[in-house]
Order: structure tokens, then sequence, then C-alpha cells
């Protein structure tokens, strides 16, 4: 059903997208930060919220005002707390998000040469891992996921550019808690900024 759904959300932009000869493509390398995060897992030290490290890469083929998105980031440390201190409890963790999503930005006769905004809207999945000091709660995971967001591109020349990004990022709701490592049906929610270079192929 996951699949159906990326798969169908792909197959609908793509009849949405203009004639390939006013379409180009974008490749988008980034980083940035996650935060405000909000969750249903023990959070050990407490620094779900707080914020980390991201990096990635998306693409985006990108026609007059409609596009597709294909976007892939991690953050590691997600709910590691300072591993120089004795109280953290968590050694290892990490979120990783893949998503499919639609584009739909500002048409490019009227954005010209300065930035062009758009927004982003996609489902995908997100993986959640963890590993406490005593191997107590570990958990390692693929949860169906969406996100929503937008930001805007501005390009220096024919072929670079600069983009900058904030999208929120959401679990779909499980149907019930994973045994000791939640206190409720698995979920996990964060914002994500990121400033990223825009390479036109």
């Amino acid at each position: 059903m996951r699949r159906l759904l990326c798969h169908g959300l792909f197959a609908l932009a793509w009849l949405l997208l203009p004639a390939a000869a006013h379409a180009e493509l974008q490749v988008k390398p980034f980083g940035g930060i996650t935060f405000g995060g909000s969750t249903t897992f023990v959070d050990l030290d407490g620094v779900a919220g707080k914020a980390k490290v991201n990096l990635g890469v998306s693409g985006v083929w990108l026609g007059n005002v409609v596009g597709v998105e294909g976007d892939v980031a991690t953050t590691s440390g997600f709910f590691s707390g300072d591993p120089n201190k004795l109280q953290t409890l968590t050694l290892r963790s990490h979120v990783a998000t893949v998503t499919g999503n639609v584009v739909v930005a500002m048409p490019k006769r009227i954005a010209q040469y300065g930035l062009r905004p758009y927004g982003v809207a996609g489902l995908g999945m997100m993986h959640v891992g963890f590993d406490d000091k005593l191997s107590a709660l570990p958990f390692s995971n693929w949860l169906s996921a969406w996100d929503v967001g937008g930001g805007a591109t501005g390009f220096l020349n024919d072929m670079v550019g600069l983009n900058w990004d904030v999208r929120m990022f959401r679990t779909l709701q499980a149907e019930k808690a994973v045994s000791g490592v939640s206190y409720a049906p698995e979920r996990l929610s964060f914002w994500r900024a990121t400033m990223g270079i825009s390479i036109r192929l």
C-alpha cells in the first residue's frame, strides 16, 4: 500500500508536467539542521527536539510550474546527547528520510533571474534507529511518513545557484506502540531547514 501511494504520487505529477522540452533537471546537495522534534519514542537523553546537523541531496525535474522531486537526507545523533557527558544514555542514533514529492513553483517567466519560490508535499519513508548503553531499548525500523514545506532557488549563472528550504516531516501514525521503546503508537515529527547548491544538468 505504501509503495502504491508513492507510485501514484509520481504518476500524477508526471501527467501534470509540461512538455519535456520546457523542463529542467536540478540536483541539490544540501546541509542544515533538524529542530522542533516531537516523538512518542522513549527519548532517554531528552534531545529529540534540539537542533542536529542534517545532510542530504535532492533531484528535481521541474517544468514551468509543476515538477517532481526525490529527496534523501539523514541526521546523525538525533536521539543522542553529548557523548562527553557521563549521563548520556543513547550511544548511537539517527533519523533518515526518503521522500517523493510534487513541486509547484513560481512560473519561470515571472521569476526571471531572481529567486524562484516553490512549495513541496509528498510521501515516503523515515528510518528511525537508536541504541542505548545497556542495549535495553534498541530500535531500528522504517516508518511511513509525509512531508510538506517550501523554499526558493536563485541561480548565479546558467548552471549553478543557491537553494533555501524549510520542511516538516512526520510519520504516519502506527496502529500500536512498540513495547519498551514508545509509550504510545510510534510517532516522530520534526522540522528541517537547509541551504544548498542547485546545479542544472
